[in-house]
């Protein structure tokens, strides 16, 4: 994954969710909202962070043989914002794991607020090695695994 949006893992149980931490950095500062001046991380970057996310879950329930591909999304909510140094806890929940595809839903909650929901998000099936270098993504997992990180917010 060259652009990365998921800084920690800090829990997951195969084929059932994930949690994990996107910390906005300073360098983002200079992403403004598209309504008004406040430095924030943009919506869609917040979705990005979420199907990252989903994508763990998925190559870490294949052994790193397969990965998703976003096909579709029924619904995401933006509710608040998340800015410059601020955690971004995000939740991951499979509703429905096959063969073919993964359905699940998020959310994103920092400062004790729900940044934004998703649900409905569907993932099509394929095989990671044809995308990214399998050993290269164990070695980042390796990094970014942080467990006894759990109640950060």
């Amino acid at each position: 994954m060259k652009f990365r949006m998921v800084d920690r893992i800090i829990d997951y149980e195969p084929g059932k969710s994930i949690r994990g931490v996107k910390t906005v950095s300073f360098e983002e500062y200079q992403l403004k909202s598209a309504l008004d001046n406040s430095p924030c991380l943009p919506e869609s970057l917040i979705m990005e962070s979420f199907f990252q996310l989903g994508n763990w879950l998925i190559m870490l329930t294949s052994d790193f043989l397969q990965m998703g591909l976003l096909v579709r999304t029924n619904e995401i909510r933006f509710e608040h914002q998340v800015g410059p140094g601020e955690n971004m806890l995000m939740e991951i929940c499979v509703r429905s794991y096959r063969d073919d595809g993964v359905l699940f839903d998020g959310k994103a909650i920092a400062n004790e607020k729900v940044i934004a929901k998703g649900t409905g998000c569907l993932a099509t099936i394929t095989k990671l090695d044809e995308y990214y270098d399998p050993e290269d993504l164990k070695v980042l997992f390796s990094e970014i695994y942080r467990p006894e990180i759990i109640n950060e917010r």
